[in-house]
């Protein structure tokens, strides 16, 4: 079993160069700080995205409160949605609340062409897909850190549904992984190791990929 134990960064970029014509911070000034938990993560991952020329992004959870709480959840639909409005992608976003995909769609009024807000157990969601998935974030079913396995299981079945449409250059990163017996991902990592994917960034998001 797979779990996070520190807030260690695994960066490829002296490995990799990573060249991009839009830094980071565009997406996430204002949003997600230098301080916060999550930027070295997205910060990573947006660069990431930009080298291997995602064009389908798959989001599971949406960001339920827009703009109101991103240091908190993230932000990521509203992120997302920027990034592709400059990459000429689409965004598939994931969520069975439909309040939640309303107050998400309300925070993007000039990008909701580039956001697919879809209704649907995401499970059910991503066995249907049918393309291939560039980029798969995984942050549906809350976390409870006094009962672990229900997010824990949900993530994995996710992660089971979307395999098929994983490319070899396809990107998955979990959310709130640095939490109690390794919060949302332990399952899921743990699966994809095994299915012989690596991680490349370790921390309060984890990202994984087969190359």
């Amino acid at each position: 079993m797979y779990i996070l134990k520190s807030l260690t960064f695994i960066c490829l970029l002296a490995v990799t160069p990573i060249l991009t014509s839009a830094t980071p911070m565009k997406y996430l000034e204002e949003r997600i700080p230098p301080d916060n938990h999550r930027h070295q993560t997205f910060s990573y991952v947006l660069k990431l995205m930009e080298e291997r020329n995602v064009k389908i992004v798959v989001e599971t959870g949406t960001a339920r409160d827009g703009t109101a709480n991103c240091l908190g959840d993230g932000c990521s639909t509203v992120i997302f949605a920027d990034w592709a409005d400059d990459h000429d992608a689409q965004v598939f976003s994931v969520d069975i609340d439909p309040e939640a995909l309303s107050c998400a769609a309300g925070a993007i009024p000039e990008k909701k062409h580039r956001v697919n807000f879809i209704e649907s157990d995401s499970i059910n969601f991503l066995k249907n897909f049918g393309q291939t998935i560039d980029f798969l974030y995984l942050d549906s079913f809350d976390f409870e850190s006094w009962n672990p396995l229900p997010s824990q299981q949900h993530h994995l079945a996710e992660i089971k549904a979307a395999l098929p449409w994983l490319g070899e250059n396809s990107i998955v990163m979990i959310d709130d992984c640095d939490l109690p017996d390794g919060g949302k991902g332990t399952l899921v990592i743990a699966y994809l190791i095994e299915k012989g994917w690596k991680i490349i960034a370790d921390g309060y998001q984890v990202i994984l990929t087969r190359n």
